[in-house]
């Protein structure tokens, strides 16, 4: 009877203990993601900003100092 109930409760413990594959954490890059694309996104949308800005500028200077 001792053999056969501890065969039974290592048994019944393997079977509760959860596999390596279940245990295992997903990659970092999968918990902390970056924000590339939020990054590219608002440089950019500044790119274009700073281009108009420029284009005013200089039709702006040529009205007041050009010919």
């Amino acid at each position: 009877m001792g053999k056969a109930d501890s065969k039974s409760r290592t048994q019944q413990g393997k079977q509760q203990m959860p596999g390596e594959d279940e245990m295992r954490l997903p990659p970092r890059r999968v918990i902390h993601a970056t924000d590339n694309t939020k990054a590219t996104r608002i440089f950019h949308a500044s790119l274009v900003v700073l281009l108009i800005l420029l284009t005013m500028g200089i039709i702006f200077w040529y009205q007041m100092y050009g010919e």
